[in-house]
């Protein structure tokens, strides 16, 4: 009787194939982003916001954001009120963060800090397009002028540009080889007929 892997053991093979495939593409990137010259002007989803496009991969998932940034709210718009959303191009589903939170000040200051995205479920969409609105928390100033400008600094966003499905070169053999142990199953061996002695 001869011993061949059962269907079971063959799909769980071939899924784990696919999936190594899949992992095997993944690399953590850091993107880094000069905020030099954005201001905030509206509310968030408002015209008059600086609003950049920056392309970090199709599907891309974010991991984390640092930054260090010098942000100058005009008076009587206050540092904690200047405020950053991100997220997919399509602007649903957005982040929104201030570096300058709990600063009630007008002026000028520099902040530093980290934010942990993993499991917010942040990424990019097909196009790889990560959407960054500067915008307001409250309007001071008269609609289209800006309350405040982002003088200087870096946001870094830890990006893993991994994408669950593999190459196609790569998933072709996968299949291929799956098609061509279709045909191996259980064999089942079948009875012998008695031999005469002779």
């Amino acid at each position: 009787m001869t011993s061949s892997p059962s269907a079971a053991a063959l799909a769980a093979w071939s899924l784990a194939a696919v999936m190594t495939l899949g992992a095997a593409g993944a690399q953590a990137t850091p993107v880094a982003i000069d905020v030099s010259g954005a201001q905030s002007v509206d509310l968030p989803g408002d015209a008059g916001n600086t609003v950049w496009f920056v392309d970090v991969g199709a599907y891309a998932a974010l991991n984390a954001l640092s930054w260090s940034v010098t942000l100058e709210a005009f008076s009587p718009s206050v540092l904690s009120e200047m405020q950053l959303s991100f997220g997919a191009s399509s602007g649903l589903d957005q982040i929104t963060f201030a570096p300058g939170d709990g600063d009630f000040l007008s002026g000028t200051a520099s902040y530093t800090g980290m934010l942990d995205l993993r499991g917010l479920g942040v990424s990019a969409g097909a196009d790889g397009l990560l959407r960054l609105e500067f915008s307001e928390a409250f309007k001071d100033l008269a609609p289209g002028v800006a309350d405040g400008r982002w003088l200087g600094g870096t946001l870094s966003f830890d990006v893993t540009t991994a994408s669950a499905v593999p190459e196609p070169a790569s998933l072709a053999l996968v299949l291929a080889g799956l098609a061509a142990m279709a045909g191996i199953g259980p064999r089942v061996a079948r009875p012998q007929a008695p031999r005469r002695p002779g």
